[in-house]
C-alpha cells in the first residue's frame, strides 16, 4: 500500500507539472475545459475521420453555456473513444478485451464455485472490478490509436509480465506465494519499467511516444498478469502455499482474488507507467539534449538526411537494449524454473 500511495503521489505531481507546462497562456483558453477535452479526443481519431473531428470542434465553438458545451464535448469524446481502431491496432484492442472479459468471467466463476457469491460485498467488489477493467480497455484503445505505439507497447507489456512471472515462479502455486528472490522488488518496479520506457523512447525517437509505450505496456501487462493470477486462484483454490489461518477455503480464495487485483491492476501498472514515464523523459533528455528531438530536416535528393541517420542510430541503440532485456528475461526464467 505504501508503494501504491507513493506512485499515485508521483502521478499527481507529474500531471500538475505537465499542466503548467502545456496549459495555454490565455486564461480564457485555459479555462475552456470542454474544448480541451474534445481536442484530446479528436486527436485519437484515424486520418479518415479527422474532418469529423474538426467539424465537432467547430460545432462546439457555436454553443453557449457551460452545461451544453460539457454535454456536447462529453458525447463526442465518448463517440471518439468507442469507435474501434482498425487493422493491427483493432486486433490488439480485441485481444485486450478478450483478456479483460476472461479475467472478469473467471473472477465470477471462482466466487460462485467457492461459495463467495452469498455475500453482497463480493458483487459490489465485482462491480468495481468491472469498472476498473473497462477503464483499462478505454486506456488501451486510446493508446493503440497512437502511431508507433502499438508494437513496442505490447512487446513491453509482454516483457513486464514475463519478468513478474519469472521472478514469482511459473507454477500456479509458486505464483500465488510470496516472492522470495533477493532484490526482486527493485527489479520489478524500477529496472524493468525503466527498460520499457527507455526502449520505447529509443525505438520511436520521441519521449512522448516512449511515455505512451510505457503506459500501454502497463495496461497490457496488468491485464495479462491478472488473467494468469485469477486462473491460478480458480485452479488451486485454497491449496498451494499456506493461506490465512482460521478463515477456511472461502476466506483464502477471497483474499487471493483481492491480492491479484491489487498486484496486477494497481501495483504493476502504476509502477510500469510512472517509472517508465520518467525513464522515457530522461532518455529523451540524454539522447537529444531536450525533452523532444528537434524536427528532422527535409530529405535530400537521395532520400537520406540527418533525420534518417538519427533514426538509424536510435534503432541501433534500441536493438542493443532489446538484446540486453532478452538476456535478462532468459536469466529470470531460468531462476524461476530452478526454484
Amino acid at each position: 500500500m505504501f508503494i501504491v500511495a507513493l506512485l499515485l503521489g508521483g502521478i499527481v505531481v507529474a500531471m500538475i507539472m505537465r499542466y503548467h507546462q502545456t496549459a495555454p497562456a490565455d486564461p480564457a483558453s485555459r479555462s475552456d475545459a470542454p474544448a480541451r477535452l474534445l481536442g484530446w479526443a479528436t486527436g485519437l481519431l484515424a486520418a479518415d475521420r479527422a474532418e469529423w473531428g474538426q467539424a465537432m470542434l467547430g460545432e462546439l465553438d457555436r454553443l453557449e453555456g457551460r452545461a451544453p458545451r460539457w454535454r456536447f464535448a462529453a458525447g463526442c469524446s465518448a463517440a471518439a473513444m468507442i469507435l474501434p481502431p482498425w487493422g493491427r491496432a483493432g486486433a490488439a484492442a480485441a485481444g485486450l478485451a478478450a483478456f479483460a472479459a476472461a479475467g472478469f468471467g473467471l473472477y465470477a466463476f471462482a466466487s460462485i464455485h467457492y461459495g463467495l457469491g452469498r455475500s453482497i460485498g463480493t458483487w459490489i467488489f465485482a462491480a468495481i472490478l468491472f469498472g476498473v477493467l473497462a477503464g483499462y480497455l478505454l486506456a488501451g484503445a486510446s493508446l493503440l490509436r497512437r502511431p508507433g505505439v502499438a508494437g513496442p507497447g505490447l512487446a513491453g507489456g509482454l516483457f513486464v509480465a514475463g519478468a513478474w512471472l519469472a521472478v514469482s515462479g511459473l507454477g500456479s502455486g509458486r505464483f500465488l506465494g510470496p516472492i522470495l528472490m533477493p532484490g526482486a522488488l527493485p527489479l520489478l518496479v524500477i529496472v524493468v519499467p525503466a527498460v520499457v520506457g527507455a526502449g520505447g523512447t529509443l525505438w520511436a525517437g520521441s519521449a512522448v511516444a516512449g511515455r505512451r509505450v510505457a503506459r500501454l505496456a502497463a495496461v497490457s501487462a496488468g491485464l495479462g498478469l491478472y488473467l494468469y493470477g485469477v486462473l491460478a486462484v480458480t485452479a488451486i483454490g485454497a491449496g498451494g502455499p499456506p493461506g490465512l489461518p482460521h478463515t477456511g477455503v472461502a476466506g483464502n480464495v477471497s483474499d487471493r482474488l483481492g491480492n491479484q487485483v491489487m498486484l496486477a491492476l494497481f501495483v504493476l501498472p502504476l509502477a510500469t507507467a510512472t517509472v517508465g514515464w520518467g525513464a522515457a523523459a530522461v532518455t529523451g533528455r540524454l539522447r537529444w539534449g531536450q525533452p523532444e528531438p528537434a524536427p528532422a530536416p527535409a530529405l535530400t535528393a537521395t532520400g537520406a538526411g540527418p533525420g534518417a541517420a538519427v533514426a538509424g542510430r536510435s534503432r541501433a541503440a534500441y536493438l542493443l537494449l532489446l538484446s540486453a532485456t532478452v538476456a535478462v528475461t532468459g536469466i529470470l526464467a531460468l531462476v524461476g524454473l530452478l526454484r
